[in-house]
């Protein structure tokens, strides 16, 4: 029921908000359109699990997942399909260029796309602990160094600020951005794969690593979407998954993920999920609602509500319990909570994304735009 009732509220935004009308109707409408509308429903998926997991919280103490089958496979099903994505469309790229990698502008690129508002979140996050913990400061070598960590960018993940846990806070969401980063510093050498059969024995030592890797269950992941880009690339085009009849393929192949395991991030959903990535990327449109124009904003503003989303869940219900407390709530009261924050997530990410990531993307924009200007020059 939420979900759609955001729908209508994204679809309203998108209406009535110049920015954001002129955005999603200039948007790209090219081959992997469907993947920009996806997104949001994505990141809402992570967000109605950490509305439950945060009803655990109150009760507990305790930030632990939640157990509830249908909103832990949410939650990991939509991680998986981010990281999927991620690889997919940069290898996709790779691919194009025959493993050739601009790195200078694949990090410049990277990081003032992810940069911004991740510390823009992060800061946020920061002043909660140090208003928890009453500004009480009992080792600032450690605050500082805490702070620092928030620099790495995802890279390393900081747990805790002026001595206080903040996965309460933020949800822990930053975990997903050291595997991101860690993708984009891999993914030139990795690319030399591309370039010539000698050049492939350079990248043993890469697959090694992520065989022995403790969080190789994790990089399996970005495997699939690599497999992905080489399908894609070798058949470019399958009509039949774009068939209205077809539309129920990744329904089925959600339920069939959530049928086969308890827990996500297996083997098998892995190879599930390459099946409902597939049928998305030839054109599979979930009977045209990844192409509504809510949709497509919801995509366009998804890592801000990623984010953010936590920050939002926190402030909610933190602020409701100092009036009756959550544990005591009856379901309809706690649901209409997880709806405040809902549509206070889609505001704030309006904003943050209008002010904070909006002016940075045009610098990648506008870099783009001027090597094109000077390649015409030339020719």
């Amino acid at each position: 029921i939420l979900m759609p009732l955001l729908t209508i509220c994204a679809a309203f935004f998108v209406k009535y908000i110049p920015f954001y009308k002129r955005s999603v109707d200039t948007s790209n409408h090219g081959r992997y359109e469907n993947l920009d509308g996806l997104r949001g429903f994505l990141a809402f998926g992570v967000f109605f699990q950490h509305a439950i997991t945060s009803f655990s919280y109150f009760s507990t103490g305790i930030w632990k997942i939640t157990d509830v089958r249908f909103y832990r496979h949410l939650g990991g099903e939509s991680v998986i399909l981010f990281f999927i994505i991620t690889s997919f469309l940069y290898w996709s790229k790779a691919i194009a260029k025959k493993g050739n990698v601009d790195i200078a502008e694949l990090y410049r690129s990277r990081f003032l796309r992810l940069a911004p508002m991740n510390l823009f979140s992060v800061a946020i996050v920061t002043v909660a602990a140090l208003i928890e913990t009453r500004f009480k400061i009992d080792s600032l070598k450690t605050v500082i160094l805490e702070t620092l960590s928030w620099l790495t960018l995802g890279l390393q993940t900081t747990l805790n600020v002026n001595g206080d846990n903040i996965i309460h806070i933020n949800a822990g969401i930053h975990w997903t951005l050291h595997f991101e980063w860690m993708f984009y510093l891999l993914l030139p050498i990795a690319a030399l794969a591309l370039r010539s059969k000698e050049l492939r024995l350079m990248t043993i030592p890469l697959m090694i690593f992520v065989l022995v890797s403790p969080e190789k269950g994790y990089w399996m992941i970005f495997l699939f979407g690599i497999v992905a880009a080489h399908i894609v690339n070798r058949f470019p085009t399958w009509k039949l998954a774009s068939h209205r009849l077809m539309t129920v393929t990744p329904i089925f192949g959600l339920v069939l993920v959530y049928l086969i395991s308890y827990k996500p991030y297996s083997p098998i959903q892995y190879v599930i999920t390459l099946g409902i990535f597939l049928c998305f990327l030839y054109g599979n449109d979930l009977f045209g609602l990844l192409k509504t124009k809510a949709a497509k904003f919801l995509g366009t503003i998804s890592y801000s509500i990623y984010l953010m989303h936590g920050i939002m869940l926190y402030a909610v219900l933190n602020t409701a319990n100092i009036f009756k407390p959550i544990t005591e709530t009856t379901p309809l009261a706690y649901w209409t909570l997880i709806l405040v924050a809902g549509l206070l997530t889609i505001i704030c990410s309006m904003i943050s994304y209008r002010y904070v990531e909006y002016p940075f993307l045009m610098m990648i924009k506008n870099k783009k735009t001027t090597k094109i200007d000077i390649v015409e020059e030339v020719m």
